[in-house]
């Protein structure tokens, strides 16, 4: 496994992908849990070279206090990493990636950048899409692997491609469960075992309005008031969001929408504590849900 921090050895070495096959790249914060290990695995089945990015420091927001106490050691992300068999991890130091001089912004635009996520916390999408858009022309990745569970930032990521013509497939993963349908997250290492406990009702909740929606509901807030309630009747839970809305542009259902269900997304945030989690169940058209 090889190891790259520097930026200009990491853009020669992409010169030369070329001529070793389909490159494969998982963006990660760092603290690499089950999901990531499943983007990994899928990467390696399907490309023949695959890159790791860690690049937590590149994204610690200050508006975003759970992200900054999640622990850290690069160490162990590394040890699995290479037990894994990854080709390369890319670990870019951050005084390159943002030099002093550095002044040039992806501002993405519309309801992916301004709801939901984007509302509650608008610098992280620009400085998200800034990353995402250095990384890519650092690796030149031919496919880029994500979870669904981070639903808002798959659809800026697609949207980044097709906007500024990046020569790569966006490959999305569904949710890694526990046994009791938590979505695993590196944040869940900082709930008390009663919050841990008391999350579980965001997956349940999302089943609920799943199941208004097949029993034939088509009132948008009918089935967001279903899953807020049953949030609710958590009290260690302090809701900050129910939405449905399109998966791809995070525009707004309207108040009701048609018997043939288009492409749809559920989703939730909410704070436990100190810590903010978001969850989400995505509906396609051609007829399945990814829960």
């Amino acid at each position: 496994m090889r190891i790259i921090y520097d930026l200009d050895e990491m853009t020669e070495t992409a010169r030369g992908w070329l001529a070793g096959g389909s490159v494969g790249l998982i963006p990660t914060n760092s603290k690499l849990h089950t999901g990531h290990v499943a983007l990994v695995r899928s990467s390696l089945q399907k490309c023949e070279l695959s890159v790791v990015s860690i690049f937590d420091n590149l994204l610690r927001l200050e508006s975003d206090e759970t992200q900054s106490r999640i622990p850290r050691s690069l160490g162990d992300d590394l040890q699995l990493l290479d037990q894994e068999q990854v080709d390369v991890v890319f670990i870019p130091r951050l005084e390159d990636f943002y030099p002093v001089s550095f002044s040039t912004h992806v501002i993405p635009s519309g309801p992916i950048a301004e709801r939901l996520e984007g509302a509650t916390q608008p610098e992280n999408i620009r400085k998200f899409a800034t990353a995402m858009t250095k990384l890519f022309q650092l690796v030149r990745p031919d496919i880029v692997y994500l979870g669904q569970k981070k639903a808002q930032q798959v659809a800026l990521i697609r949207k980044l491609v097709r906007d500024l013509h990046f020569d790569l497939k966006v490959r999305v993963l569904p949710i890694v469960r526990e046994s009791d349908g938590v979505a695993v997250s590196s944040r869940i290492g900082l709930l008390s075992q009663v919050e841990r406990q008391a999350i579980a009702v965001l997956y349940r909740a999302l089943l609920a309005g799943k199941a208004v929606i097949e029993k034939g509901e088509r009132n948008s807030a009918v089935i967001e008031k279903v899953v807020a309630d049953l949030i609710a009747s958590e009290p260690l839970l302090k809701l900050d969001y129910v939405a449905i809305c399109d998966p791809n542009t995070f525009e707004e259902m309207g108040e009701t929408f048609g018997i043939n269900l288009p492409d749809l997304l559920l989703a939730v945030a909410v704070h436990v504590g100190a810590t903010r989690l978001v969850d989400n169940i995505l509906w396609k058209s051609s007829g399945y849900w990814l829960t």
